[in-house]
């Protein structure tokens, strides 16, 4: 046995017959993190098979390719969850290095690559291709593996010790399932479900208000971000200015006028195949003065006026004024500039200066904030959600522009993306509103 270590001291592994390992873990960290890890999956591509051992360094572990160990080097090596590139590069004991930051304080470090495909500062996906299988490094003792960490910035320096005694690693957990509890422990066998990033599907419902007051109806499918119908238009006009759109289901939606009086109106739609034909508004009530409505697709209603958050419960599909009940203060200082929901009591907006905000509501006074991106958002003037984790954004001079998110309930923005412009002019109403709930992800 013996041992090396890294420049200024740091001992980073020990070995032992049967293969390389690291020193004992730092107890405190695990204890402190578990519960608000990320969801990592094994690191290889989905479906193969890998061999997972403590050695002498739990909660770090060593990973070789089923049945046998062949194929293990030159293994392809995938992100075991989205996040940024924190470093990537050759050390003299650990060979080549990746480390990706995930977030909230989670790093993974992928140690003894044959090569690395990613550099310091790129944006990975779950099962991004991040390097190679491989051996490199004085205390790889020429076995080919995967030394893999995960840990957690325990004192909040922004940064993961790794690879000696008294780091920041924690255990893993690979699908559901915690690995590295203690040393000398073997898994045989553990399959991999890195499988492809999740994708939407279904159809997005757009109701839209031209500035004459005319109603519009626009599909667009969720897995190509492309319109698939419309915009069909009505003949007939709502009779009155509107101030805010809230759709409830494919036939119902309800406005507010743009008064000092917050008139509400139910609109029910009769087709909107061809052109959309509707009723003749409904007036339910009064002092809806809300610049902002959203319908979360089960039993709220979301409305927000100076900066005030309001829940009401529905308890019909096309109510009357018996039917809107609650009127929950949620709380203030809701300064955004759009409005919509991505699921149940999950609201999404932006705010003047370009920030996206995700809120997940929970009751009066009650609520979490995650802060999706600081800027760049303020050029969207309507931002709708028709569930799944697409996003919608429209900009002033009438483009759509569509984002997916992978989760969006996890707070992070690592896995949201652009899908591209839906079309880059065109869309000249004055309000937007999706159905809820018409597009899944899988």
């Amino acid at each position: 046995m013996f041992k090396r270590r890294l420049a200024g001291g740091a001992l980073l592994l020990t070995i032992v017959a049967g293969g390389p390992v690291a020193t004992s873990t730092a107890a405190t960290a695990a204890a402190a993190a578990a519960a608000a890890a990320p969801n990592l999956q094994l690191p290889f591509p989905c479906g193969q098979k890998w061999r997972l051992d403590t050695w002498g360094h739990a909660p770090a572990l060593d990973m070789v390719k089923e049945p046998d160990q062949h194929g293990t080097e030159g293994a392809t090596l995938v992100a075991a969850a989205a996040g940024r590139v924190d470093k990537a590069f050759y050390h003299e004991n650990g060979g080549n290095v990746v480390q990706i930051d995930h977030g909230g304080g989670y790093f993974t470090t992928y140690i003894h690559l044959q090569s690395r495909g990613v550099s310091a500062g790129d944006r990975v996906q779950q099962g991004t291709v991040i390097g190679k299988v491989g051996k490199t490094g004085g205390e790889s003792n020429g076995h080919p593996h995967l030394h893999f960490e995960l840990a957690y910035d325990a004192d909040g320096n922004g940064d993961a010790s790794w690879g000696f005694a008294g780091s920041e690693r924690i255990k893993p957990t690979f699908n559901g399932v915690t690995y590295g509890q203690s040393n000398a422990q073997t898994w045989r066998n553990v399959e991999s479900f890195n499988c492809p990033s999740r994708s939407p599907e279904g159809p997005a419902s757009v109701y839209g208000v031209l500035p004459n007051g005319q109603l519009t109806y626009t599909e667009i499918d969720a897995a190509t971000a492309k319109r698939t119908r419309g915009a069909e238009v009505s003949t007939a006009t709502l009779g009155f200015k509107p101030k805010a759109m809230a759709t409830l289901n494919y036939n119902t939606l309800l406005v507010t006028q743009d008064d000092s009086g917050g008139k509400l109106y139910r609109v029910d739609i009769i087709s909107n195949r061809g052109t959309v034909t509707f009723e003749p508004p409904v007036l339910l009530g009064s002092g809806y003065t809300h610049e902002l409505l959203a319908y979360d697709g089960k039993s709220h209603l979301y409305g927000i006026a100076n900066g005030v958050l309001r829940r009401y419960n529905l308890t019909k599909t096309k109510p009357t004024l018996a039917d809107i009940t609650g009127n929950t203060l949620i709380g203030s200082g809701f300064a955004l500039k759009t409005l919509t929901t991505t699921g149940p009591d999950w609201i999404l907006g932006t705010t003047a200066a370009g920030q996206l905000i995700s809120y997940k509501i929970n009751g009066a006074d009650s609520w979490q904030r995650y802060q999706l991106r600081d800027t760049t958002w303020q050029v969207f003037d309507h931002l709708l959600s028709p569930g799944g984790g697409v996003y919608y954004g429209h900009r002033p001079e009438g483009s759509l522009h569509g984002y997916f998110d992978a989760n969006p309930y996890d707070g992070r923005d690592d896995d949201l993306g652009g899908q591209g412009a839906i079309d880059p002019d065109g869309w000249t109403q004055t309000l937007l509103s999706a159905q809820p709930g018409t597009v899944t992800s899988s």
